[in-house]
């Protein structure tokens, strides 16, 4: 009998050397798709910002052309005006102050079973802030935060209650915050649970007579969330605030400094755009924090030096980003004064500054203001992570009438 033959079988599969080399490949892939990928959402984000931030222009304009071309501010044109020139700004709203609350409009929220609309103002329920009128509180003299925030005021807040009304009346509209603005983003998340325009903060709960620990969805020594997007301050100021020309008087000029706005009779009266010489140069609105290009933590790495960003509660929950002056690398969306928005590099920004201050001898100033009355560099400008030294937008020489950047680079 012969044996039968069974057939060997092919064997199947791979050997560990081609494995290796489908690894290999696959990661090779994956190392190029995934910043790919991170690239395209990042560049997503940044476009959503851009439309986001044209979006709060238009309700800015939209406010002016109601309010006969006057640019959004909450104080009275004649707030230093008459026997107010010259007086504290707390003293100044006290004689101002009329039937209607003066300051920044924040929403309406129930408490103790009554609605109530909220404020930041002058009076107990507002938190006593001059903040809350005041377009941008200096360190110094007499238009400062009365509860000593440097740098605080109106200019933070284009998402006010009286702008909000062209943005379908909410304060906190997606449209007022950055897709990569994720710390305010991430200490608001309570708040689209709420049945209400306003969103109570733990520094309004310590402060209003009607509000408790239980109402408090955030922490925060604010009393609202300001917006992603802050306003120029020179675009609520008179331009008389930030003037600078120290050519003397015998060679026929007439010689200017930088001006408290309470020592000016029109100094609380914001321009109308029509009035800035470059609108392409000169920013309108402006990310506040550095949210492009960013290569530092979510939190601020400074603060803990100066500043009341970490005071009580911290702006958000303890943490206060890097501002859109902290670094060279920053590139802030920016909507200029034209109605364009673009990306605003700041390194471009401060050489453009440097290049002016070293040409004219009567302007060591640049195209911002550093030798301010109130004696402080800028805002926050000693608190950057690197060389770059830059304040416009904040600090435009000549207001309205000055510019940010040279041409477009």
């Amino acid at each position: 009998m012969k044996n039968k033959q069974h057939p060997k079988h092919a064997m199947t599969g791979f050997t560990i050397v081609e494995l290796l080399v489908v690894i290999s490949i696959i990661a090779l892939l994956v190392g190029i798709l995934v910043p790919a990928v991170q690239k395209a959402r990042d560049s997503a984000k940044t476009t959503q910002s851009k439309s986001n931030s044209h979006q709060v222009m238009i309700a800015l304009s939209n406010y002016a052309t109601d309010h006969n071309d006057r640019n959004f501010s909450t104080a009275p044109d004649d707030l230093s005006s008459g026997i107010r020139k010259g007086m504290d700004i707390t003293a100044a709203i006290a004689d101002a102050q009329g039937p209607d609350p003066m300051g920044i409009e924040l929403g309406e929220h129930e408490a103790g079973g009554a609605a109530y609309v909220y404020y930041i103002a002058m009076f107990g329920n507002g938190g006593n802030e001059s903040g809350g009128i005041a377009p941008y509180c200096f360190a110094t003299g007499k238009t400062t935060s009365s509860t000593g925030k440097i740098g605080y005021g109106v200019w933070r807040y284009p998402n006010s209650g009286q702008v909000a009304g062209y943005m379908g009346g909410m304060p906190l509209h997606a449209a007022y915050f950055a897709p990569k603005d994720v710390v305010p983003l991430r200490a608001l998340e309570g708040c689209s649970e709420i049945p209400a325009t306003y969103c109570p903060s733990s520094g309004m709960a310590a402060g209003h007579g009607a509000l408790s620990s239980a109402d408090v969805v955030w922490n925060s020594n604010m009393l609202q969330a300001p917006s992603s997007y802050c306003i120029s301050p020179a675009m609520m100021y008179s331009p008389a605030v930030y003037q600078w020309d120290p050519r003397p008087a015998q060679e026929g000029h007439a010689p200017l400094q930088p001006t408290d706005p309470m020592d000016l009779p029109r100094g609380f009266k914001p321009p109308s755009t029509d009035q800035a010489k470059y609108p392409g140069h000169k920013t309108w609105l402006m990310e506040h924090n550095w949210l492009q290009n960013v290569d530092n933590n979510e939190c601020g790495v400074n603060w803990e030096f100066g500043g009341w960003f970490l005071d009580g509660d911290g702006t958000w929950d303890g943490c206060e980003p890097e501002h859109f002056n902290g670094s060279r690398h920053s590139e802030p969306v920016t909507v200029m004064v034209d109605g364009s928005t673009t990306i605003f590099n700041v390194a471009d920004a401060a050489g453009d500054d440097e290049r002016v201050a070293s040409q004219y001898w009567y302007n060591n100033q640049g195209l911002w203001i550093k030798d301010m009355f109130d004696g402080q560099n800028g805002y926050y400008v000693d608190y950057r992570t690197d060389w770059v030294e830059w304040s416009g937008h904040t600090h435009t020489k000549d207001g309205i009438r000055g510019r940010d950047r040279l041409n477009a680079h």
